[in-house]
């Protein structure tokens, strides 16, 4: 990837929602927030995220969208313990030959439990709502018994570009076709695309987009940022972002922890650039994902 100045003042925050879907990541964000505190309250020191799916226990793309962000939310409320997002708990669980999908039973949990020494798995469901409500539900499990110890749930509003998400059908391969959930559409007709990042590195690393609503605009509510935190050996995606050029940004997150403390720093041209592994700019084409390694 060719690095390029970025020219114009950038904010980078994980705490900053995607603007187009505030409602969403807001209320999710508070869902999480609601389980953090309840686990912190039962002294469980690492948990594992098992993942979000429609009520039947069908893997779909919203649920893996759900799971993802939720995952990023938790691990920031998580200050009193550690997390093990989807995407590692997969590859142990092949490692293991035990089965990833749908709902999780006791034998599964408890099997994790000792895998993982993780002391609670995290699960959900949710349920269409209309054409614009989704009703997410996040339960927390003991991995020794097998019982469930917390829970909340939120009626969470979809935007036009989640309403596409929760159109489009998901395999077991990543396979992603817009159109609806028994079918795909080779016309497509949004103006998103996704990038999607691989860490082939040994470090944990913070990864920040920011990219135009409105091309040829200089309106700061034109801007929109997303993040990811993603592990040693993990792929993450980043969703609905503008067909047009995007800012990418990348920083181990030891150094986002120690040198920035965590908090709100901007990009003017090339200072701060010794807290950068990486930046850019990327192209994104509507309707396709594309994946980037980070080496």
């Amino acid at each position: 990837m060719k690095i390029k100045n970025v020219l114009f003042v950038l904010s980078f925050s994980l705490s900053i929602p995607f603007l187009g879907a505030q409602d969403f990541d807001s209320k999710l964000e508070g869902l999480a927030e609601t389980i953090a505190g309840k686990i912190s309250e039962n002294s469980k020191k690492k948990i594992a995220v098992w993942g979000f799916f429609e009520a039947n226990g069908q893997q779909t793309a919203l649920g893996n969208y759900l799971t993802e962000d939720f995952s990023v939310y938790i691990t920031n409320f998580g200050d009193k313990f550690e997390v093990i997002d989807r995407n590692h708990l997969d590859l142990l669980l092949k490692e293991h030959k035990l089965n990833a999908e749908g709902f999780i039973d006791s034998d599964t949990a408890k099997e994790i439990g000792k895998i993982t020494a993780a002391d609670a798995i995290i699960t959900g469901t949710y349920s269409m709502v209309g054409a614009d409500k989704v009703k997410v539900r996040v339960k927390v499990l003991d991995t020794e018994s097998a019982l469930q110890f917390a829970a909340t749930m939120g009626l969470l509003p979809l935007n036009e570009g989640l309403k596409e998400i929760a159109g489009t059908s998901y395999d077991n391969g990543g396979t992603k076709t817009t159109g609806s959930s028994t079918g795909s559409s080779s016309d497509c007709e949004s103006e998103k695309g996704t990038l999607c990042f691989s860490n082939t590195t040994s470090e944990k690393m913070v990864i920040g987009i920011v990219h135009m609503k409105y091309a040829r605009s200089s309106n700061k509510k034109n801007t929109e940022t997303k993040s990811l935190i993603i592990d040693s050996g993990e792929t993450k995606c980043i969703y609905e972002i503008y067909n047009r050029e995007a800012i990418y940004y990348i920083a181990t997150f030891e150094t986002y922890e120690k040198e920035l403390n965590g908090r709100n720093y901007m990009l003017v041209s090339n200072s701060n650039i010794k807290y950068l592994k990486d930046k850019g700019e990327i192209m994104v084409e509507a309707c396709k994902e594309k994946t980037f390694t980070i080496k």
